[in-house]
């Protein structure tokens, strides 16, 4: 299994580069040396002008009992705003050598990592 990260254009060029050769992250996956990341680089958000599931969404309404509901569908768009997220498609596969607890410096729950690079795909969508 990899862990698959958004990285935003300016890093994601800095890392293929060979000019940044570490991330931070909020460790919310549990980071370990070995572990394989594919870096994507990351557009942001764009509307859904005409979603398909706006019909049938039912977002921030309220069921019988007054509990706010959640979309009911699998859905692949965020239906708070109808906006999805764009990636270019240039992808970045790294391999994690060393994990670095960022408690001490006051980012608690955050770890920097060396890595390898072992593939890269500049093409984009």
């Amino acid at each position: 299994m990899a862990h698959h990260l958004k990285t935003m254009p300016d890093y994601f060029q800095v890392v293929i580069d060979g000019k940044k050769p570490f991330e931070v992250r909020k460790n919310d996956r549990n980071f370990k040396p070995g572990d394989n990341c594919i870096l994507e680089e990351y557009l942001g958000k764009e509307n859904v002008p005409d979603c398909p599931y706006l019909d049938s969404c039912h977002y921030g309404e309220y069921d019988e009992s007054g509990r706010i509901t959640d979309t009911p569908i699998d859905c692949d768009f965020d239906c708070r705003s109808c906006t999805k997220d764009v990636y270019s498609g240039r992808r970045c596969l790294i391999q994690i050598k060393d994990v670095f607890d960022l408690t001490a410096a006051g980012l608690a729950g955050y770890v920097a990592f060396t890595f390898d690079i072992k593939n890269i795909r500049l093409k984009t969508k």
